[in-house]
């Protein structure tokens, strides 16, 4: 169930104007195109690219286990031939002779040239499913990897949004700290002017001159944070040049209508990683069932064989004698391999897969838990904080009308400069404050967003 909720932005969002000695000859950088660079360009996103890839190549490898295993074995040896031995296929590692015995013609230890080679065939024709959960939990593998790619996108997506704003703050700091500079300022020249006719005493321009080197200060301390913040959005996107970020501004009353959405969806990417999770370690389950059924498989094989020995018991050992008196041979049939020790030993994995599935399924049970709870909480907030935006911005207004009040009240001699100074103060603060209940909004829209994985509003706000 989905509530819409108007959000009533009054005010100015962050700031009036632009930073200060911004140029038009910068464009402005857009949320939207930060987006852009961060997703072509950041490592975490080419990382999970790089696991998507690596599981459909696993699957694939499952595949094509499916494909009859034909190996090609040649060999040409020099060795004794004491005994004899029959037709057989062998496999790397098995000492091959070839010979015959009692003939009285030659003593044992005589050794002769041998030749062999040999096409084998196993083709795993019933694994009972076995091969079939295999590939089908390689399957979701490949969906848990993407799941994993979109979860890191939106995660990446909040980080990049959360430094975004954080320059958007810096960059309203600034400028705020140069409008409070240039009041100070002003007072200072007021302070000057008056006291050079003998209106004011002198030391209300030494105290002016005091205040305007604090208010020079903090313009330097917002330059310096606003260096910073551009560092950090370098991290995110270190092809960036030439664009700038500019103080976010919105018109006095704009309505916006906000969908609220009750709980989070299941097509979440968060959550359809861990489910995805959760499916691959119930296939990976019912593969350890599989394997505790035998394979039938179809086998097949040819050989031919040479050797030095003739068949009248004479033997040649030169090189070429290895070629002669040939022999060859086939073999064809079906065999089943079980391994029946599995029979015990798959219960036990059987068993421990099981554990492993009670994990996930807790980890998304949690998972979910925290984020719907976190969803509530952070809409109850920024319901909070509408109201809270709309009386800084009526208190910035009636704090702005005050100053310029007691500054006319200071000039006509009616008020001393530190009265003055204090409503000063008074309003510097109020500014300071409305900028950061604007700031932790769209903070709190921005985690609002992460929850719930839909980013338009955002999107279409600081596009």
């Amino acid at each position: 169930m989905m509530k819409k909720t108007p959000l009533y932005l009054t005010g100015m969002l962050l700031m009036l104007t632009g930073i200060s000695g911004y140029s038009q000859q910068h464009k402005e950088l857009s949320l939207s195109r930060l987006w852009e660079l961060t997703a072509d360009q950041y490592p975490s996103l080419t990382e999970k690219q790089a696991k998507i890839g690596e599981s459909e190549y696993r699957k694939k490898e499952l595949r094509n286990a499916a494909i009859p295993t034909v190996q090609l074995q040649l060999q040409n040896s020099l060795g004794t031939f004491e005994g004899t031995s029959g037709a057989f296929f062998p496999v790397p590692g098995v000492f091959n002779v070839s010979g015959t015995g009692g003939t009285g013609q030659q003593e044992a230890g005589s050794t002769t040239m041998n030749s062999f080679g040999s096409v084998l065939m196993d083709w795993k024709i019933s694994q009972f499913g076995k091969q079939q959960k295999q590939i089908e939990a390689a399957g979701y593998e490949v969906q848990e990897a993407q799941s994993n790619y979109d979860a890191s996108k939106l995660s990446l997506r909040a980080k990049t949004t959360r430094r975004y704003l954080e320059l958007l703050y810096t960059s309203s700091g600034r400028d705020w700290a140069d409008k409070n500079a240039v009041r100070v300022k002003e007072i200072l020249d007021l302070s000057v002017s008056l006291a050079e006719a003998g209106l004011k005493p002198g030391a209300d321009t030494a105290l002016a001159a005091a205040a305007y080197l604090q208010a020079q200060a903090q313009q330097e301390d917002w330059n310096g944070k606003y260096q910073a913040g551009q560092v950090n959005i370098k991290e995110l996107a270190p092809t960036l040049v030439g664009e700038q970020v500019v103080p976010l501004k919105q018109y006095m009353g704009k309505v916006f209508t906000l969908e609220s959405p009750d709980s989070v969806a299941a097509t979440h990417p968060f959550l359809q990683a861990l489910d995805k999770q959760l499916m691959v370690q119930q296939l990976q389950k019912e593969v350890i069932g599989k394997k505790q059924l035998p394979s039938i498989s179809l086998l097949a094989g040819y050989s031919a064989r040479g050797t030095g020995i003739n068949s009248d018991g004479t033997v040649q050992n030169n090189y070429a004698s290895g070629f002669n008196n040939g022999a060859q041979n086939y073999l064809v049939g079906v065999g089943l391999s079980w391994n029946l020790t599995g029979l015990y030993t798959g219960s036990v994995e059987k068993k421990r897969a099981q554990k492993q599935i009670d994990a996930a399924q807790s980890r998304y049970q949690l998972q979910k838990l925290q984020m719907n709870t976190s969803l509530q909480s952070v809409s109850s907030r920024i319901q909070a904080q509408i109201k809270q935006v709309a009386k800084t911005g009526s208190a910035v207004h009636k704090t702005t009308d005050a100053y310029e009040l007691y500054l006319s009240r200071y000039e006509a001699g009616l008020i001393n400069l530190t009265d003055l100074l204090q409503i000063q103060s008074l309003l510097q603060q109020v500014e300071k404050s409305n900028i950061e209940v604007h700031q932790e909004l769209w903070t709190q829209l921005n985690t609002k967003a992460e929850l719930s994985g839909d980013y338009s509003f955002l999107f279409n706000q600081l596009k």
